[in-house]
């Protein structure tokens, strides 16, 4: 099993993934397995507010999309650690699609992991929760004060 890290934090990279140029600046880990076909986000990003808040706010913005249907939206335990998770579908124009996401705040840092794949009846729960389960924290990546962040370089 190949492990990936950026110094703040470490989580398993599944078999017969490859890693992609992320897009943003919060992306810190992005692969693809045509195979499948899949599509495994892991990001970072500094927050001011907790899970219930933003559980509220994805609820309100999926609500305002008519393209995303929410199939499942709760808090659930992994690892001893309440994560929020939202199970959703969408059409990317050709196929019908199925996002998986898995949400942690720990230190005014926000984990998000998210799992998109064709839509389909598979019962991938062991894989999710198997790489989320993998995460280790070092340190935090983002010190947010005073309304601002910035990387953590202690």
């Amino acid at each position: 099993m190949t492990m990936f890290t950026n110094g703040f934090s470490t989580l398993q990279m599944p078999k017969d993934f490859e890693p992609v140029n992320a897009k943003d600046e919060f992306t810190e880990l992005y692969l693809v397995n045509t195979k499948i076909p899949m599509s495994i986000k892991f990001s970072t990003t500094p927050t001011l507010v907790g899970l219930p808040d933003i559980r509220a706010d994805i609820e309100r913005n999926v609500v305002n999309n008519e393209k995303i249907t929410v199939i499942n939206s709760d808090f659930i335990v992994i690892n001893d650690n309440i994560y929020y998770m939202i199970i959703s579908s969408f059409n990317d124009g050709e196929n019908q699609m199925r996002r998986n996401e898995f949400l942690y705040v720990e230190d005014n840092n926000l984990y998000i992991f998210e799992f998109t794949y064709p839509y389909a009846d598979r019962e991938l729960d062991d894989f999710y929760l198997n790489i989320i389960r993998s995460l280790k924290i070092s340190v935090p990546k983002y010190i947010v004060e005073n309304g601002e962040y910035r990387i953590n370089h202690e």
